[in-house]
């Protein structure tokens, strides 16, 4: 089961299947030689274009991604364009750029204290490495997070540094969640499913509303019960909005375990 399943199955066990099966009706099925499921139906016209993008807005998954390797594109000394791989994002989108850090000297070579950008790693040795260390062990404490990013482009991301800039760069940045959501902790589901259900009912009342002023008819009698539940749909949408940021926001904070165990940390001990 994943959280799909979960969410449709619960709107099914609480709208009317003859209610569904009005709002979600293929309109395309004369043209199709076998008409489309009201589950994908579901999955196409209200969670994905509309759940499965709030969950990103809310939520992501924060992950470091190592720049080193990847090609850069100068535009001056102080401003580098990354095109990042979507091997580096496991093929999803980078959706907003939280810090940029240094490397450590020992990952990529990186001499930013003599300010002469990277070195040759072939002159790089053992010896050399912890010279350095010891060095910079009796020095002030360098600069570890010195840059701004912006993202200009799809996973393309400005970095904008005071200093000269270096290729070896970490950016922390939130992802998109996985398409299936599969970054979802199953304990989780339930509230996703819940946020799925007020999102079709509110997607049911803003379709299909306006349609019974021209009354729906089955075999020449009104269908009076329909437009009741109808009706009793009217507030769900302030509804979707209002569990979206008191409940599924707080949940998709502590999905993100990244971010949810530095914020714990940092309640114990700063310092750690």
């Amino acid at each position: 089961m994943n959280v799909y399943t979960k969410a449709i199955d619960t709107i099914k066990y609480t709208v009317p299947k003859a209610i569904l099966q009005l709002a979600f009706k293929d309109d395309l099925v004369n043209w199709r030689q076998a008409p489309v499921s009201i589950d994908h139906q579901i999955l196409e016209k209200v969670i994905k274009p509309r759940v499965l993008v709030d969950l990103n807005l809310v939520g992501g998954q924060t992950v470091i991604i190592n720049l080193d390797g990847t090609p850069a594109k100068f535009t001056d000394t102080h401003n580098v364009v990354y095109e990042v791989s979507p091997t580096l994002t496991g093929n999803r989108e980078i959706i907003s750029i939280l810090s940029v850090s240094y490397l450590p000297y020992s990952s990529s070579f990186n001499s930013l204290g003599y300010g002469m950008g990277t070195i040759n790693p072939t002159s790089m040795s053992d010896l050399m490495s912890a010279t350095q260390r010891v060095a910079d062990s009796h020095s002030n404490i360098p600069p570890v997070s010195n840059a701004t990013a912006d993202l200009i482009g799809y996973n393309t991301v400005l970095i904008r540094d005071q200093h000269r800039v270096t290729n070896a760069y970490q950016i922390r940045c939130v992802l998109a969640n996985a398409e299936n959501l599969s970054n979802i902790n199953p304990r989780s589901y339930l509230h996703i499913a819940k946020l799925c259900e007020l999102a079709v009912k509110s997607f049911i009342y803003n379709k299909m509303i306006i349609d019974m002023d021209y009354t729906y008819l089955v075999g020449g009698q009104e269908l009076g019960k329909v437009k009741e539940i109808i009706e009793g749909y009217s507030d769900y949408e302030q509804m979707y909005q209002d569990y979206l940021k008191q409940v599924i926001q707080k949940v998709m904070f502590m999905n993100d375990h990244f971010t949810h165990a530095r914020f714990i940390k940092m309640q114990v001990n700063p310092t750690i």
